[in-house]
């Protein structure tokens, strides 16, 4: 990523330049999160998921779009990778709704090392996603704005993400700290886009953080959180009003044909 095109994204997240300092990066992931969707649209409508730097910079940056996680991570990784960071992927299994089985490696975050520590930082998880990065080997309990969070060592170089709700710690999704390679990150892509078994495949997602809770939009129902308590629901029942909440809400326009919002729309997703 070159300067111009960090500057451009720099306006995009609405930041100035930041320091190589846990208080810079905290910054940059904090405002990440609240400018720049997690979605899965075109996931919907069948297009192709590319992960090139130049298409992510493109879609995200230039036509203001979202992504879900390995574009969000990918591209924000080449930001920071620019920023003087050097961050390492991890692949995560994600443990929402406690499945009954061992979950796959689906989800895409990143370490690094700053100050004598090393930190996941992600802005593509969604849901409680902790909104500040944490130090992998501590599991100190943090304020992250929208509650406690706190990162467990549960093996030799394997951890848990979890989120104090109601008293008790719900885990979110566990990683390892090994090697991967850039072909282990394109099969889960081409497997969570492609595949009829994938939920951003099944349904529409569309998320994005607020000074004090989120906004989401899961099918046709709108949500407003204040924490990690909903304070708001309601459902947006028509294609006209559905769009305009994406527009008002994410600030997000879509470049879809006619054929492809007639698929985003043509299964009644309640």
């Amino acid at each position: 990523m070159n300067n111009i095109q960090r500057q451009q994204y720099f306006k995009r997240l609405e930041l100035s330049e930041v320091d190589k300092t846990y208080a810079g990066l905290k910054a940059l992931q904090e405002q990440h999160m609240k400018k720049i969707p997690f979605e899965n649209l075109d996931v919907v409508v069948g297009r192709d998921i590319l992960l090139s730097p130049e298409y992510l910079f493109n879609k995200i940056v230039e036509r203001k779009r979202g992504g879900y996680c390995f574009e969000l991570n990918l591209l924000y990784a080449s930001l920071l990778s620019s920023l003087g960071f050097k961050p390492k992927p991890v692949m995560g299994r994600v443990w929402l709704r406690n499945p009954k089985q061992m979950p796959p490696r689906n989800h895409l975050a990143h370490l690094l090392t700053l100050e004598e520590k090393t930190y996941l930082t992600d802005v593509g998880f969604g849901a409680l996603a902790p909104r500040v990065p944490l130090d992998i080997n501590s599991s100190q309990e943090i304020e992250d704005g929208d509650g406690i969070v706190r990162i467990i060592n549960t093996a030799p170089n394997q951890y848990m993400v979890q989120r104090k709700v109601a008293s008790q710690w719900e885990n979110q999704y566990s990683f390892e700290d090994i090697e991967i390679s850039h072909d282990d990150i394109q099969i889960a892509n081409f497997f969570m886009s492609k595949s009829e078994s994938s939920h951003f495949y099944q349904h529409r997602f569309i998320g994005i953080f607020t000074e004090d809770g989120r906004m989401g939009l899961f099918d046709n129902k709108l949500t407003k959180r204040i924490g990690i308590n909903t304070v708001e629901s309601s459902d947006v029942s028509t294609p006209e009003k559905w769009l305009s909440t994406l527009k008002n809400t994410f600030n997000m326009e879509l470049d879809f044909s006619d054929n492809e919002l007639s698929i985003l729309f043509s299964i009644n997703r309640g």
